[in-house]
């Protein structure tokens, strides 16, 4: 961490080729060693070629060659280069540092929770409902928050199947929005204007400036260690965090927090694609936690998963009519499988919130084949003429989780954005809606 907190003093005692050699490590990931009495004259380019060449390095790298030398010091600390860092960290682009004296101050400011309004799209373990979250960076405040998705079914309209009389159509039109009365994780520095940046301290278990304060509940945003490869392997799925269900190159422990877990030590020891927020009640006006705080682990989801291709139009967030359970949100995937001359596609679809009988985490309905393979009919009636109906397999349970098993129904296409499920053994029609995530982040 110390790495990325830049100091107001820069060495300029080292010599020329080491210089040379710093940046040959830094932009082609090689050791350069110097011959006798040569010299480098990169810092004799013009500002723009080393601005140029300076804009493809991290922050971290940045920060090393600013300490190099009073020359480099001047050209890294240029504020186009750290707008350009920030930029690269949020879906929609800012001019101005906002409360901040610059893009630079801006940029240490919330380090190392960059990630987070990066990857946008979290979600949660609690049990058994879980919780979908969006994060992003709100410029006129300077603050890194993020807030519930929830949705409201709103009146619906009843329809007839002209091909099943007997099945009840209610019309799915939900309203999707962010809770912004309780915001769920919150990053805030308190002093804009001071030009020492928080992040100088590692403090990898941040207290949270929550509204919630003045009820005496209290939330930390805890950093979780990156969890290797290879111990996801050796480690039971059910410990690990985004769910099995969900494909991940990372996950991160669900091993509750205790005294004697480790905590990351530094900014490269910490995951990208998870944290933990704490929350805590304490009525005797303490402010450190107790025996009764409630952990939940938060992970992000491969953005290759929820965008939509031209191949995998399909995949995405979704929102669905679950009847008394309310509006739950998935995951949508394609998996596209091709043998010889044979070729598959499969829709997957994942809780990433749930209810009591088939919780989050969990396979909501899978259809095998959307493809020819698979094709029941293609409907000529309304309210669906023109859909494609295919198989599938809808998974029920009884509470608690219990029993569960797949039953056969029915997948109708009937748009990208919009999608029905006939339960054939209950005669009951679901439908899913697709989630417009840029929309909801402009709130």
């Amino acid at each position: 961490m110390a790495g990325l907190a830049l100091s107001a003093e820069h060495p300029s005692d080292r010599g020329l080729q080491d210089h040379q050699q710093l940046i040959e490590e830094i932009l082609h990931e090689r050791p350069w060693t110097p011959t006798a009495g040569e010299r480098s004259h990169f810092d004799k380019l013009p500002a723009e070629l080393v601005h140029q060449i300076l804009s493809h390095l991290s922050a971290r790298d940045l920060a090393c060659v600013s300490r190099t030398c009073r020359i480099f010091a001047e050209h890294g600390s240029n504020d186009h280069l750290w707008a350009s860092l920030v930029n690269s960290h949020i879906p929609f682009h800012i001019h101005d540092p906002g409360p901040f004296d610059s893009f630079r101050r801006l940029y240490l400011a919330h380090l190392p929770y960059w990630f987070i309004p990066q990857n946008k799209i979290w979600f949660s373990d609690t049990e058994a409902h879980g919780c979908l979250i969006l994060a992003r960076y709100d410029n006129r405040r300077g603050v890194i928050e993020a807030y519930r998705v929830i949705a409201d079914r709103r009146q619906p309209k009843f329809h007839i199947w002209e091909a099943h009389p007997d099945v009840m159509i209610q019309s799915f039109d939900p309203k999707i929005s962010l809770w912004l009365d309780d915001p769920v994780l919150l990053l805030k520095d308190h002093e804009p204007s001071n030009p020492i940046a928080p992040c100088q301290t590692w403090n990898p278990d941040r207290r949270m400036p929550m509204a919630a304060d003045s009820q005496h509940v209290f939330s930390s945003l805890m950093l979780c260690p990156r969890e290797l490869p290879e111990n996801n392997k050796s480690t039971s799925p059910a410990r690990l965090w985004p769910p099995a269900m969900i494909p991940s190159a990372e996950r991160i422990s669900r091993i509750i927090y205790s005294a004697g877990t480790s905590l990351p030590s530094c900014a490269s020891e910490a995951s990208s694609i998870g944290f933990r927020i704490k929350r805590w009640a304490n009525f005797r006006l303490q402010i450190t936690p107790t025996d009764n705080e409630a952990i939940s682990n938060y992970a992000t989801i491969d953005p290759s998963l929820y965008v939509p291709t031209k191949e995998k139009p399909y995949q995405g967030i979704w929102v669905g009519d679950y009847s008394a359970h309310g509006c739950e949100f998935l995951l949508i995937y394609q998996i596209i499988r091709c043998e010889g001359s044979e070729q598959s596609n499969t829709l997957r679809a994942v809780k990433l919130t749930g209810d009591p009988n088939v919780p989050r985490g969990e396979v909501t309905f899978v259809a095998q084949d959307i493809g020819p393979a698979g094709l029941i009919r293609v409907a000529d009636e309304e309210p669906f003429a023109g859909a494609r109906i295919v198989h599938c397999f809808g998974h029920v349970a009884g509470l608690g989780f219990r029993d569960d098993s797949y039953t056969t129904s029915q997948l109708i296409l009937v748009s990208t954005d919009y999608i029905a499920h006939y339960w054939e053994e209950m005669g009951h029609i679901s439908y899913f809606r697709r989630v417009d995530i840029d929309e909801l982040l402009q709130t």
